[in-house]
C-alpha cells in the first residue's frame, strides 16, 4: 500500500460521531466456521503457523521493488504449482493461481501485492524479537503474501470444496500506481465477482476507493546569469507564486462528512547557483473520496499553476505521474455497504476475535489494489494482513501472531463467499 495519509484521513472522512448502525446482510455464521473441512483448515494453520512465518521472512528477504518483482513473483508461482493450482503470469508479471470450484457460485479474488517501495540494495536482513519481525517490506506488503500461500495451503490441505472459483493473485506495481491489479481487470473483465485485497492493517474492513491524484507541475523560461537576471521571466518564481497559491486553495473542515487532502512533496530545478534555473517543478499528491471534489481540487490546483506562470511570463505543463480515480462518498456507495461480502469480513474478523473498540468496523475509502475494482463497479474489500507499523521506511515491523488471525480470515471468507459444499 502506498505510504498514504489514510488512517489519518478516517478521522474526518468518517467522524465518530457519524458513524450509523445498521444491520447488513452477511453470508458467515458460526456454524459455517464449525464445519469439519473448515476446522481442519483453521487447525492447519496453527499446527504449521511457525513454518508460515519462516517462510514469511524468506520472502522479506527476496528483493521486490515495484517493477522488479521478477525473483519474489518466481518463488510464490513454485509455491502455487506444488499446491497443485492453475497457474499463469500475465504479460505484466502477476502471478495467478485459479482453485476451480464445482460450479454454480461466485468466482472470488483474493490479491496481495509483490512489490515494496524499497529499492534494489537496501538491507533486508529480518530481525525476530518481543514477538515481531523487524525490516523493511516485512508489513507491507510481505506479510500478505505469506498470509495468502498459508492459507491456500490450509485449503488444499483441509480439502475444502467450493461452488465457486478461487483466484489467488500476487500483483506487480501497486505501489507506483494500482498498475497489476489495473491490467489483470482490463484484460479479464468478466472473472471477478469479488475481489479482496490482502493490504493494511487489522480492520477496518474498506470497501471504497480514495481518489488519488499525482502530478509534476513544470514552469519552463529560458534561464539567464544571475548578472542580467532582473526582470526576466522567473520558472522558480512562478513555481513559488503556485506553491503558496495552492495552500490558499480551501479543503472541507476536519468535522466535515467527507474530506480532502492535499500536499507539495518533491521539489527540483536549476544546475548551478549562480543561473535563473530553466526548469521548475514539483510534485502535488490530492486525495479524496468524492469524485466532484477531487475534479475540482484538481481543476483549482491547475489553475493556480496556470495563473502564476502567466503573471511570471513562463511556461507550464502539468505531468501526470499516477490518477486514482475517486470510488465515491459513503452516500454514494451505500449499495456497496449492502453487499454482503462487506458485512461478512467484519463478521469474520470479529469471530476471529477483533475488536474494532469505537471505530468503525467498515469506511467507504481504501488505498489499495480493490481500489481498481470498486470503480469498475466489481464489489471489492481490503482487509488486514496482522498488526505493524512504520511502513515504508527502514523500520518497518509486523506482529507475529495477529499474522494469524490475517490468514485465516482467507479461509472463512473462502468458506462463506465462495460457498463450501465440503471436503474430499
Amino acid at each position: 500500500m502506498r505510504a498514504t495519509t489514510l488512517i489519518s484521513l478516517l478521522s474526518f472522512v468518517y467522524p465518530l460521531g457519524l458513524i450509523a448502525q445498521a444491520t447488513y446482510p452477511t453470508k458467515f455464521s458460526a456454524q459455517l466456521a464449525e464445519l469439519p473441512v473448515v476446522r481442519d483448515a483453521l487447525a492447519y494453520v496453527d499446527d504449521n503457523f511457525e513454518s508460515q512465518v519462516s517462510e514469511w521472512i524468506r520472502i522479506t528477504r527476496i528483493p521486490a521493488p515495484s517493477g522488479h518483482e521478477g525473483e519474489r513473483a518466481a518463488y510464490i508461482r513454485a509455491q502455487m504449482e506444488q499446491l497443485g493450482l492453475e497457474v499463469t503470469i500475465d504479460s505484466i508479471g502477476n502471478v495467478i493461481g485459479r482453485r476451480r470450484g464445482v460450479g454454480g457460485g461466485e468466482t472470488l479474488v483474493f490479491a496481495a501485492h509483490m512489490d515494496t517501495v524499497h529499492p534494489l540494495g537496501t538491507d533486508l536482513t529480518v530481525n525476530r524479537e518481543a514477538g515481531r519481525l523487524h525490516a523493511p517490506g516485512v508489513y507491507d506488503n510481505s506479510a500478505s503474501v505469506a498470509n495468502m500461500l498459508a492459507a491456500a495451503r490450509a485449503i488444499q490441505s483441509a480439502g475444502m470444496v467450493t461452488r465457486g472459483d478461487v483466484i489467488f493473485i500476487g500483483t506487480v506495481r501497486e505501489e507506483v500506481g494500482l498498475d497489476g491489479m489495473s491490467h489483470w481487470l482490463d484484460h479479464n473483465p468478466n472473472v471477478p465477482d469479488m475481489l479482496v485485497a490482502r493490504d493494511g492493517g487489522l480492520g477496518p474492513i474498506s470497501y471504497g476507493a480514495l481518489g488519488i491524484y499525482w502530478s509534476s507541475m513544470e514552469f519552463a523560461a529560458e534561464g539567464s546569469h544571475t548578472l542580467s537576471s532582473r526582470g526576466k521571466p522567473h520558472p522558480a518564481r512562478a513555481a513559488s507564486r503556485c506553491i503558496l497559491g495552492i495552500y490558499d486553495i480551501p479543503l472541507p473542515s476536519r468535522n466535515a462528512p467527507v474530506g480532502a487532502v492535499y500536499n507539495v512533496g518533491m521539489l527540483r530545478g536549476g544546475n548551478v547557483v549562480n543561473a535563473i534555473p530553466q526548469e521548475v517543478s514539483f510534485t502535488v499528491d490530492l486525495r479524496t473520496v468524492d469524485p466532484v471534489l477531487l475534479a475540482g481540487l484538481d481543476s483549482a490546483i491547475v489553475a493556480t499553476c496556470e495563473t502564476a506562470a502567466q503573471e511570471e511570463g513562463v511556461e507550464f505543463h502539468r505531468e501526470w505521474i499516477s490518477q486514482s480515480e475517486a470510488g465515491g462518498t459513503p452516500d454514494q456507495l451505500a449499495d456497496r455497504r449492502e453487499h454482503p461480502l462487506v458485512q461478512t469480513a467484519v463478521d469474520v474478523l470479529e469471530y476471529l476475535g477483533y475488536d474494532f473498540g469505537r471505530r468503525p468496523s467498515a469506511v467507504a475509502t481504501g488505498s489499495t489494489d480493490a481500489n481498481t475494482a470498486v470503480i469498475r463497479g466489481i464489489p471489492a474489500i481490503s482487509t488486514g494482513r496482522s498488526r505493524g507499523g512504520n511502513q515504508h521506511t527502514v523500520t518497518e515491523w509486523a506482529d507475529i501472531e495477529t499474522a494469524r488471525i490475517g490468514t485465516k480470515q482467507i479461509i472463512l471468507l473462502t468458506a462463506a463467499l465462495a460457498e463450501v459444499v465440503g471436503g474430499t
